[in-house]
């Protein structure tokens, strides 16, 4: 590659040189486990209404058909992930940089639902505006009717007899079944 001065040569060292410091960084903090080499997590919002448990994520600059929002299994966990893109142009010209907080590359973050709340899985939305992700999981729909209280009547037999007559009863029917099994092999 030909420069035409030395200041193209310079220029063209600093662009390496930082995105060689770049991957590094990445590498330095990035995520091992269970992230897959994921460096950045956005941050997150979650409430709860009457009605739904609502994830909110800040993802500005990222499009909505790069990001991928997933329930676990067992309604306990959202995952949301992505990628977020820097223009190629955006680093030229670049002389010194004072202060570097956006990240830029993909990105996933998993986030704990409550616990105690029933969720409906089949009716999870998410809308994408202004830079902002929301994930709406409707709650279960509640019962009516309240629960009944459940009798348990009371005898006065002792429980460790009832407990025999149970076992006895139980082995003599496995007696009689091993009889009428062993006649028919006969």
């Amino acid at each position: 590659m030909a420069f035409k001065d030395y200041r193209d040569l310079i220029r063209h060292m600093e662009r390496e040189m930082q995105q060689l410091s770049d991957e590094a960084f990445r590498n330095l903090f990035a995520v091992p486990m269970g992230g897959g080499g994921r460096f950045w997590q956005p941050p997150v919002d979650i409430h709860e209404t009457e009605t739904a448990v609502v994830v909110k994520m800040e993802l500005a600059g990222v499009r909505a058909d790069e990001i991928l929002v997933s329930l676990s299994p067992d309604n306990r966990s959202v995952t949301i992930s992505g990628t977020r893109g820097e223009a190629y142009g955006d680093r030229d010209g670049r002389i010194r940089c004072h202060q570097l907080e956006i990240y830029f590359g993909p990105f996933e973050r998993t986030v704990p639902l409550p616990a105690n709340v029933e969720l409906d899985r089949d009716a999870v939305t998410a809308a994408y505006k202004d830079g902002f992700l929301q994930v709406i999981i409707p709650r279960r729909p509640v019962r009516k009717e309240p629960a009944r209280r459940r009798v348990i009547p009371i005898t006065d037999e002792h429980i460790s007899g009832a407990l025999e007559t149970n076992g006895a009863t139980a082995i003599a029917q496995a007696d009689d079944a091993s009889d009428t099994g062993s006649e028919g092999q006969e």
